[in-house]
């Protein structure tokens, strides 16, 4: 099962996000060419736990997770292991779809879904469950 907040609910969360901008290369990542990188663990970054940007994905899932931009070029997170979060700075895209993946234990990947991202707003995702059980949410 699917769980979502409303878009307001989202924006209120992020305000703390308003005023960033730019994309740091160092956390990007080409889809087709997607590494483990060095994301934020949870807790650093913001008094929240949660790295500071307008784009944030935790994976929470007993799988590593990343999300990639078609608009953007297909340009990608790095690879988010499990119980850490990565954050991008974004703009320039007002509203854009942002595409959900996950790595089996063979480094497989699989499609978790598809959000739609705002980059005016702000969006945090957190990926869930397993490889044969994905899912994720909005907080």
């Amino acid at each position: 099962m699917r769980t979502t907040t409303t878009r307001a609910a989202r924006a209120a969360g992020l305000l703390l996000a308003a005023g960033l901008v730019g994309l740091t290369g160092a956390t990007a990542a080409h889809a087709g060419d997607a590494q483990p990188g060095r994301p934020g663990k949870p807790g650093s970054g913001t008094d929240t736990g949660i790295p500071a940007g307008n784009f944030v994905l935790c994976s929470h899932g007993t799988y590593p997770s990343y999300a990639v931009f078609p608009k953007r070029g297909d340009m990608a997170t790095v690879v988010v292991e499990p119980g850490r979060c990565v954050s991008l700075s974004l703009s320039g895209q007002s509203r854009e779809t942002v595409v959900l993946y996950g790595l089996k234990p063979n480094r497989e990947k699989f499609k978790i879904g598809t959000d739609t991202f705002d980059d005016r707003v702000g969006e945090r995702i957190r990926t869930l469950n397993t490889p044969d059980n994905d899912d994720w949410t909005t907080f």
